[in-house]
């Protein structure tokens, strides 16, 4: 192919060895830029009877600092065990599923036997050269998950740790409270076991209620975006890997898509470089053309949970749906004033459309932009937005990870946007009406205002 040296099978290893776009990662010399949460998660896992929640957007690398962890603190005589929620995850039922993994796992043969009128599981194996019988009751009750998870994890290993994935999954409450319960009373019984939790929430009472003692078994940790030289970090050493060179600017790119999201950071270099060892031509430099088709690569392989809202919100409809809803993601702040939003989207028209346009080319108007805003919360127009509480005029995504889809398609079109500058700061009312007024007389409370020069549609 076209990287010296390299067949494809060696590609694709060393590709796995460096980037992981839908698998966890579980390894800590792969885990870029989480040094400080991995040491104090570890400190928190030394306290008896403390257990993990690692909490925030999705795509942001929850699962695979779990993994990781999980990894580390598991005693060497076996491999962790990974739960993953969904919406009907009921807890007793995976109370059960863990007990009966760990039986399989450590060779036992299973039948069934029927007592009191319910069928029970009947689990027989060999440790240490004695036969030991083990029966899975039917689990209804607090007493029962804790005293079966007790006899069984001494079956799995010395050490054992079990993550509970996507936690936020679980639809009902009830059923979330019974994990909070359960954490408690294994405290409570000394039980050696550590539970690692993953879940996107901006808030843990979201998923767990009020259940305050068990907060006390918990150390939460949110999960924030990565920094700016992590993000390149993770490109420059996959590339690295393969003995290439890379355009500075192409990896500034990458970094500012993402966002921070790892997702995206692994997603589009996995591309990159997959394009380059494509190319027919023997690559030494990846350039802006591999970038290009890196790019169209991530939009057609991306997860279909993120192409939908983007198409309901901008299928069969004008172009301003289109260049509104790029504006959303012009910029690295995930909250902004529909003030801020408005800028990007006059930017946008003007690269698109020149600074004269005519016609309906020409912006539209911030009162109609706005009611396109107002749309984007609906349904029908795919809930890409949501208001932010109590604070009239401020949105954010409904989920963060989509921000980054967005760019991306944009950047397809051609149009890169400045997801590696913040938005200006407000300043005060009284101030902005003194100082800037637009056309249509709505005011703006920021500086810079670029309204007053730009002639609306229909004007």
């Amino acid at each position: 192919m076209s990287i010296n040296g390299f067949t494809e099978k060696q590609f694709v290893s060393i590709l796995k060895s460096q980037l992981s776009v839908r698998a966890p990662i579980k390894s800590i010399e792969r885990l870029v830029g989480r040094d400080k949460e991995l040491e104090l998660i570890a400190e928190a896992l030394y306290d008896d009877g403390g257990h993990v929640f690692i909490y925030g957007d999705r795509g942001v690398g929850k699962s695979s600092l779990a993994a990781t962890v999980a990894s580390k603190y598991q005693s060497k005589d076996n491999e962790p065990i990974q739960i993953p929620c969904g919406r009907n995850t009921l807890f007793f039922q995976t109370i059960g599923e863990i007990a009966e993994r760990i039986l399989r796992r450590a060779g036992a043969s299973s039948s069934t036997e029927i007592e009191h009128n319910f069928s029970i599981k009947v689990y027989k194996l060999k440790i240490k050269d004695k036969s030991k019988e083990i029966k899975i009751p039917k689990i209804d009750s607090m007493f029962k998950a804790v005293d079966l998870l007790e006899e069984i994890l001494n079956i799995h290993s010395s050490e054992p740790v079990i993550v509970i994935d996507e936690f936020d999954q679980i639809q009902k409450q009830e059923e979330r409270a019974n994990f909070a319960h359960f954490i408690k009373d294994l405290g409570d019984r000394g039980v050696n076991v550590k539970f690692i939790f993953t879940g996107v929430a901006s808030s843990l009472y979201h998923l767990l209620g009020d259940h305050e003692s068990s907060f006390r078994q918990l150390f939460t940790l949110k999960l924030d975006r990565l920094y700016w030289s992590y993000r390149e970090e993770i490109t420059l050493n996959a590339v690295k890997a393969f003995g290439l060179k890379v355009n500075e600017e192409i990896v500034h790119s990458i970094a500012k898509i993402s966002n921070g999201f790892p997702y995206f950071v692994h997603l589009l270099t996995q591309n990159l470089l997959w394009a380059a060892f494509k190319d027919r031509e023997l690559v030494k430099v990846i350039s802006d053309h591999h970038y290009k088709e890196a790019i169209n690569r991530s939009i057609v392989g991306i997860s279909g949970r993120l192409q939908l809202p983007y198409e309901k919100a901008t299928l069969d409809k004008s172009h301003d749906y289109l260049l509104a809803l790029w504006a959303t993601a012009d910029s690295e702040d995930f909250i902004r004033y529909s003030d801020n939003i408005f800028k990007s989207y006059l930017r946008i028209n003007e690269e698109i459309f020149g600074a004269s346009p005519e016609g309906n080319e020409k912006p539209m108007n911030q009162k109609e932009f706005n009611k396109i805003l107002a749309k984007f919360k609906t349904k029908s127009y795919g809930e890409v937005l949501e208001q932010v509480e109590g604070r009239r005029g401020l949105f954010s995504y409904k989920e963060n990870l989509l921000r980054g889809y967005v760019a991306l398609k944009a950047m397809d079109a051609g149009v890169e946007l400045k997801g590696d500058e913040p938005d200006q700061p407000k300043i005060s009312s009284a101030m902005a009406r003194e100082k800037f007024s637009g056309k249509f007389g709505f005011k703006s409370a920021y500086p810079g205002d670029p309204a007053s020069k730009i002639k609306f549609r229909n004007e």
